[in-house]
Order: structure tokens, then C-alpha cells, then sequence
């Protein structure tokens, strides 16, 4: 007998959103590339063929090229992007690899009944996680993101999410805020000190007016801007030794955004046989079609 609280737990709900989550988040390519996939292919084909004239069979002989170069790009993708560390401030297009956690200041994420999750299709989809690689951190926002999940090692066996302290693979564009990678207009911060110094004027005759005459001469005026050009310096030096903030929130135009708790191998191995089973699919079925068999 289940728990009250357990027992009103949607738990059909909760299963079809873990059946449409592959295609929903996922996309037709995911789906594509499942071994189960390839059996109700087979059967489509296959009733094409029977049912239809064979000419019909070249839309799904168009359909499995289309899979077949889209499953390639993916796993070529995944082969010939290198893993970059976050201490190196790589910017650009890369793969990471880290232990994913929640968000500083968030101790639970998901659903009362279930495990603490930090992405769980239907519930805790868009909600940004953190990926650290043991050299930084890297703030994850999922909204866009390609998320192709397997089980976790808990007892809901059947439940597609991504855990807190789960190993995580990200492919996307890495931007860096701060750090290193900030960009200041020294011109404007100028303009900008000097402004907020002139604001306190009884300050200013205080620490600058040496001959104690009740204003600032063009001689003094030349040491507040000098003294104003060393704090703009040091500032800018500190920005620069503080830590950057990473970003990955997204991808470039052709390029693929994917967070997977699946190591690239075993991911980059299943879209290379997926496409060589569609690529094989597209020959078989504009042979039958050329030669009428």
C-alpha cells in the first residue's frame, strides 16, 4: 500500500511526459537514432512496400537520407569537437565535461515523491543548472538545448532525468562574462570617476588643492586626473584577477546545442550505426524503385 501522499501522486502524467520527452526535447534526429526506432521504420517500409505502389517509396527513402546525413553531422559533431577545460577560457564552440549541480543558494529541484533532479521533462525543463569540470563552473540555461538523457542509478529505473551529481557532457557555444574576458572603455570609465569625484567637491579640495587656496588649479586638476587614471587602472586589473562567469546557453546557426548525462562515445556510436542503418535503408529502397523488384 502506498503512502497518502504517494498514492495521489500523478504517476500516468508523470510516465507520458517521459514518453514524448526523446521527441519533444530530444528532436526526430534522437528519435531516429533509437534501435527501437529502426524496427517501426522497418515496418513502415515495409507496408509501404506492400500496400502501395513502389514509387511511394521514395519518400521514405527520402526521409531515411535526410536521418541519414542529419544522425552523420551529430556524430561527427561530437567526434571532432575537442573537451575544453573552463580554466583555459575557451571561448567559442565547445564540449565540456563536468559533475552537474544545482544552482548556489538551491538545496531541491523536481517533485516530492521523486529524487532531487535539476532536469525532469514535464516539471524542471527550462530552469538553468550548473556544470562543474573541477576547474569552474558553468551555468547551463536548457531552454534551447537538444537533452538526450538515459536513467539514473535509482530505483524509478524508468525515469529520464538528470541528477544532481550525475557526470554531464555539454556541446555549445561558451561565452565568458568577466574575468579575462572583460571589456572596458577606459575613456568612459574616466569621464565617469572623474564626474562622480567632482559630485564631492569638499573631498576633492581635501586631497588636492595644495596650495590651500579654496579650488582646484589647472596644475592640481592635472593630479586628479592622474590620480583618476591609477584608480581606473587598479579597478580594471581587479575586474580582470576576479573569476568569469560561463555561460552556455545556446549554439550558432548549423551548429548543434546537446546536454547529455551520455558519455560522447556511446552517443557519438549510436548515431554512427543509426546513420549507416538509414544510409543502407535509402539504397535498399531506391533500388527497389529502380529496379521494380
Amino acid at each position: 500500500m502506498l503512502p497518502q501522499a504517494a498514492s495521489n501522486f500523478d504517476w500516468f502524467q508523470i510516465a507520458d511526459h517521459q514518453r514524448y520527452a526523446v521527441l519533444r526535447r530530444g528532436g526526430l534526429m534522437n528519435l531516429a537514432a533509437l534501435p527501437s526506432f529502426a524496427l517501426v521504420w522497418g515496418a513502415v517500409c515495409l507496408l509501404v512496400y506492400t500496400k502501395l505502389e513502389h514509387a511511394w517509396l521514395l519518400l521514405p527513402a527520402t526521409i531515411s537520407l535526410w536521418f541519414a546525413l542529419g544522425l552523420f553531422r551529430r556524430y561527427r559533431l561530437i567526434v571532432d569537437t575537442p573537451t575544453s577545460s573552463l580554466s583555459s577560457s575557451a571561448q567559442g564552440y565547445v564540449e565540456l565535461a563536468g559533475t552537474v549541480h544545482l544552482p548556489e543558494g538551491e538545496s531541491y529541484r523536481g517533485l516530492p515523491n521523486l529524487p532531487a533532479t535539476v532536469w525532469l521533462p514535464g516539471y524542471v525543463e527550462n530552469e538553468p543548472f550548473v556544470l562543474d569540470d573541477g576547474y569552474g563552473r558553468c551555468l547551463l540555461f536548457p531552454q534551447k538545448a537538444e537533452i538526450i538523457t538515459r536513467p539514473g542509478n535509482t530505483h524509478f529505473s524508468w525515469l529520464h532525468a538528470i541528477y544532481p551529481g550525475q557526470t554531464l557532457y555539454a556541446l555549445g557555444e561558451l561565452r565568458t562574462h568577466g574575468g579575462d574576458n572583460i571589456r572596458v572603455n577606459r575613456s568612459a570609465r574616466l569621464v565617469e570617476v572623474l564626474a562622480e569625484w567632482k559630485a564631492k567637491p569638499q573631498l576633492l579640495l581635501q586631497s588636492f588643492d595644495a596650495n590651500s587656496n579654496g579650488q582646484i588649479d589647472p596644475e592640481e586638476w592635472q593630479s586628479v586626473r592622474t590620480a583618476a587614471e591609477r584608480w581606473v587602472e587598479e579597478d580594471i586589473h581587479e575586474q580582470k584577477l576576479a573569476p568569469g562567469m560561463h555561460i552556455m546557453d545556446g549554439a550558432n546557426a548549423g551548429q548543434l546545442f546537446l546536454i547529455t548525462n551520455i558519455l560522447p562515445e556511446v552517443l557519438a556510436a549510436r548515431y554512427r550505426w543509426a546513420s549507416l542503418l538509414h544510409t543502407l535503408a535509402w539504397l535498399g529502397l531506391m533500388l527497389i524503385v529502380q529496379i521494380g523488384f
